[in-house]
């Protein structure tokens, strides 16, 4: 990798028309950890007033160890490592469901 290329893990893939549903994690310049999506779902109308949503959030490097920990990790391992092996599939899940729990802080953004 050179020094403008980001590592990006794929957490969810799952396309099954008329449903699409994607998230993806990497790290930025600074360390902090983002976490986005990509719903489309017709189901989502009746909570969000649409089909289709894109969703971000942004874990402060300081509030990594915190997650890690929920997630069961090693102190100062990899966070995208980790991701890959325990929040990836149907545990993107429950990484989603630790991002909006309230247990560390997190930054969010939908549209």
């Amino acid at each position: 990798m050179n020094d403008h290329e980001v590592r990006r893990v794929s957490l969810r893939a799952e396309d099954n028309p008329p449903e699409a549903h994607y998230m993806w994690a990497y790290l930025d310049a600074g360390g902090a950890l983002h976490v986005d999506g990509h719903d489309i779902d017709p189901r989502l109308d009746e909570f969000v007033g649409k089909d289709e949503v894109e969703y971000f959030y942004t874990v402060r490097p300081e509030h990594l160890p915190e997650l890690t920990a929920l997630l069961g990790g090693a102190p100062g391992g990899d966070v995208l490592d980790l991701l890959a092996e325990r929040g990836s599939g149907p545990g993107s899940y429950t990484l989603r469901k630790l991002l909006v729990s309230g247990a560390f802080p997190v930054e969010r953004h939908t549209h």
